[in-house]
């Protein structure tokens, strides 16, 4: 019998060297998240006398007065559900044309499917034009309309991802299409019914993606829709602090509530996201 090699191990200084990196970027990371939430937790006065400092517990009402005021003046909850409600059906519709342009350049189904990937991939080249697309909106009549985010959000930039899924989709074995048509599968159903079960992996990490990148979005919706009842979270922080600048816990209280939502979903689904890239960019 043949022994097994052991693995060769990293010298200690390497480790320590490595993990003393990662520790100073986590506190780079950490540091700022931190430090709004100690501001957010202190009174004003509290907050001009001792900027820097730790806050001081007083009571629960006391202590997440500032969060409490935060969702009463910046209409906190209203604005939540109106941004989950854009960012999920964005994000659902961007998977779902990212699966339906994905897989038939994935097959070859068409003659000059090479080339179509080509001119796709040459598009993230060409940097974005802001005054065409102002003018594309008022042209369709949809400026000031929430639709308009559902446009930007669930069909623009879809390139990176269209390739990761296409490399995801070509491992799937092509036995798997031939059985489904010659059973009588259609086209359609067979891409809403096994391709994007098949390709969860990536799709999901897709998915969380445009999720957070349309939540964190503030230019989008701070040109295209000017009303209130329009604002999302992130337009809705940058008027609260338009109306109360020097009420820095109140503010850093609102933006500590639009920030914590993409950190809870993170910390969450990290692994899924890390594992959804690994296959659709090392498949191929």
């Amino acid at each position: 019998m043949t022994k097994c090699k052991k693995l060769r191990k990293e010298p200690v200084w390497a480790t320590v060297l490595f993990t003393a990196i990662l520790i100073v970027m986590a506190i780079i990371m950490i540091y700022p998240l931190l430090l709004v939430l100690n501001v957010s937790l202190k009174s004003r006065e509290e907050f001009l006398m001792n900027p820097s400092g730790l806050f001081t517990f007083k009571s629960f009402s006391e202590l997440f007065g500032n969060y409490s005021d935060a969702f009463e003046t910046m209409n906190v909850f209203g604005r939540l559900l109106y941004t989950v409600a854009m960012t999920v059906g964005s994000a659902l519709i961007s998977c779902i044309v990212i699966t339906l342009v994905a897989f038939p350049l994935a097959r070859n189904h068409f003659k000059g499917s090479g080339k179509v990937f080509g001119f796709i991939l040459i598009s993230m080249f060409f940097p974005g034009s802001l005054v065409a697309n102002i003018f594309l909106v008022q042209n369709l009549g949809l400026y000031n309309n929430p639709i308009v985010l559902i446009i930007f959000w669930g069909f623009g930039g879809l390139t990176v991802y269209i390739f990761m899924t296409m490399q995801f989709i070509r491992e799937l074995p092509k036995d798997l299409d031939e059985a489904a048509f010659i059973d009588g599968c259609g086209y359609f159903h067979y891409i809403f019914g096994f391709i994007i079960r098949l390709s969860m992996p990536i799709l999901s990490t897709v998915f969380i993606l445009k999720l957070v990148g349309a939540w964190n979005d503030f230019l989008t919706p701070y040109i295209y829709l000017i009303e209130d009842k329009y604002m999302t979270i992130s337009t809705g922080l940058f008027a609260f602090k338009g109306q109360f600048s020097s009420n820095w816990p109140g503010l850093s209280a609102a933006t500590f509530t639009v920030a914590l939502p993409v950190i809870v979903l993170y910390i969450f689904l990290q692994r899924y996201i890390i594992d959804g890239m690994a296959a659709g960019a090392l498949k191929g």
